[in-house]
């Protein structure tokens, strides 16, 4: 399939690279659809493109590899969502936001859970107060600067 993205023009994906959102990323309620972009394999960053949206594309990455720490448990009523049956089903990426050289930071505090299998997914806001919004790839601190 093709898809029209400002940032990449049109790219071709594969049908089961889309990506059904049972739960809105925050703020983007009316998006639902995204399709994975391929990365060069070594990159931890991946991105995500809106189907309807061109100028919608968000940078994940892998939070584990910039929070050795970084844990959460799913709860139960968003294991049913997703359908969760296995760990082995189940991939964690974050949102990573470039404002500048010197300041990327990755959103801790709301994960994006994905099944691998079905290919539904959704954010999660986490109860805890040990993630930020803004925990800084450069520094490894809670907040970017």
């Amino acid at each position: 399939m093709k898809v029209q993205s400002a940032r990449f023009g049109e790219i071709e994906v594969a049908e089961d690279s889309v990506l059904q959102f049972v739960s809105a990323i925050l703020g983007f309620q009316e998006e639902t659809q995204y399709v994975l972009i391929p990365q060069v394999e070594e990159s931890p960053f991946q991105y995500i493109q809106s189907i309807k949206d061109p100028n919608l594309t968000f940078v994940l990455a892998d939070p584990f590899l910039f929070c050795a720490d970084y844990e959460f448990t799913i709860e139960d009523r968003w294991l049913q969502k997703l359908d969760l049956q296995s760990q082995e089903d189940v991939d964690i990426r974050a949102i990573t936001t470039v404002r500048s050289s010197s300041d990327i930071s990755i959103n801790l505090k709301a994960p994006i859970v994905i099944n691998k299998k079905s290919k539904e997914a959704m954010q999660i806001v986490l109860d805890s107060a040990d993630y930020s919004t803004r925990y800084s790839l450069l520094n490894g601190q809670g907040e970017a600067k």
